[in-house]
């Protein structure tokens, strides 16, 4: 079959035919770069807005949709506020630094409380010595109705990609009755309190492949931190911060995380007995929710005094937080209030050298198939129970599931406790060195003297 022919320039002589091709070519070089042209034009989208060296010094508000990118060459040292939806902030890894020490934030994330915010992301930053190196809030949120706190929410706002150190307070704070929140691949260490704090109200957060760790010693000093008492100046050794807080935040999901080395602990959920009631009454706002619901799964926790802790202030003395929450049991010295932190699922986390791998105080609860490994013998695996509700309330720990655990702690055939009581237990195929293990009677832990308070230095 004679080949086909294509177009009419076979049918021209040769010389027209190579005017003709001469003719073409630029033409369809020209549509190359044209759909070359349109396809760059889609992907990159609207024009990227270049945050100069001439704005370093400056505070810098991003308040229109578009993409940003930062100058690496210099250190911007006041902070960036957005307040727009659709918005992508590239740092290209500049440097961010409150050099001055003002107490201001690396960035924020925020607007008010009736207005939805989208599409955030915040990428590939280097943030130092801020209060809070990132924040993301709603302006008003503690005024809003109990039942309409959430009419209006936050979607898709991720921070990723990022170094965050050595703030001054919490690396990361996500603010009350917010939603919608990414934390992804940030490494987060230094921070004076806690490296990623999730505040009562808020929910949703998803906090994955992050590397928390060395935070929470911004008050842990020989020399102990003053506090007045009846006109009285003492000093307390501090026992320091956790890696990350859930206070009263809900539905949240911590994966593949690294947290190691913390100051007091690597988890912690609880809810703020409202704290500050009458001494900051400017600064007090009601926490109506529990720590509740909330996912922690395929994390690896090491080097802590205790892994993940429910209901970590059960039955803590909270008497100089000056609390709004009603106290159930008091003492000259001592003031326990009530903690909530519910239905919450610790599934498949991996405990290196924990001295307490996960401590449960609150109900409904489900631990399941963590390993835990370990050089100390004393170090356990499992304590379930609670103090002064049990106690004072008659109220012991309920509802806990605890299955399918792997203990390989040295010399530890019984690193599954309870304390004070349990009720409505479900305790099935847990091991410990290779056997099947039970729940057996465990020793209560130390109880501080006060929250955060190691020790009275003696002469104060």
């Amino acid at each position: 079959m004679p080949r086909r022919s294509h177009g009419n320039a076979a049918r021209l002589p040769t010389a027209r035919r190579r005017t003709a091709a001469a003719l073409r070519l630029p033409a369809a070089a020209l549509v190359f770069i044209c759909v070359v042209l349109i396809t760059c034009h889609a992907a990159l989208g609207a024009p990227v807005t270049v945050i100069g060296c001439d704005q370093a010094a400056s505070a810098i508000q991003i308040t229109t949709s578009g993409d940003y990118v930062l100058d690496p060459s210099c250190t911007y040292t006041t902070g960036i506020t957005i307040s727009a939806s659709d918005v992508d902030l590239d740092c290209r890894y500049a440097v961010l630094d409150d050099v001055e020490r003002d107490d201001g934030r690396g960035i924020t994330i925020t607007a008010p409380s009736d207005v939805a915010l989208r599409n955030v992301r915040v990428r590939r930053c280097d943030i130092r010595h801020f209060l809070n190196n990132v924040r993301v809030s709603r302006e008003g949120f503690k005024d809003l109705a109990e039942g309409h706190e959430y009419d209006v929410q936050y979607e898709n706002v991720v921070i990723e990609s990022s170094r965050l150190s050595d703030s001054r307070g919490s690396g990361v704070f996500v603010n009350g009755y917010v939603t919608g929140v990414t934390l992804r691949n940030l490494d987060i260490s230094g921070s004076g309190s806690v490296g990623i704090y999730l505040e009562a109200g808020s929910k949703g957060t998803l906090v994955e492949r992050n590397h928390v760790h060395d935070n929470g010693y911004g008050d842990v000093t020989p020399e102990g931190i003053p506090f007045v008492v009846g006109g009285v100046e003492i000093r307390y050794l501090s026992t320091g911060r956790e890696g990350i807080a859930i206070d009263g935040s809900r539905d949240n999901v911590v994966r593949r995380n690294v947290i190691e080395r913390n100051s007091y602990g690597g988890i912690f959920l609880y809810k703020n007995c409202g704290e500050y009631f009458t001494q900051q009454p400017g600064q007090w706002w009601t926490r109506r929710y529990g720590a509740d619901g909330n996912r922690i799964e395929k994390n690896r926790i090491s080097d802590e005094y205790t892994g993940v802790w429910i209901g970590s202030r059960m039955a803590e003395n909270t008497l100089f937080m000056d609390c709004s929450d009603a106290p159930y049991s008091t003492g000259p010295l001592s003031s326990i209030r009530l903690d909530y932190a519910k239905q919450n699922v610790v599934d498949r986390n991996v405990f290196t050298d924990v001295a307490y791998g996960i401590r449960v105080e609150d109900d409904g609860n489900a631990i399941t198939s963590n390993r835990f490994r370990g050089s100390d013998s004393t170090d356990q695996a499992v304590l379930v129970g609670t103090l002064y509700r049990t106690s004072v309330l008659a109220r012991p720990v309920s509802g806990t599931t605890i299955a399918r655990n792997v203990s390989s702690i040295r010399d530890n055939l019984a690193p599954f406790g309870w304390i004070h009581g349990h009720t409505g237990t479900t305790f099935e195929r847990n091991r410990a060195r290779g056997r099947l293990a039970t729940l057996v009677p465990g020793v209560q832990p130390t109880i501080n003297f006060h929250l955060f308070v190691k020790q009275i230095l003696p002469g104060s």
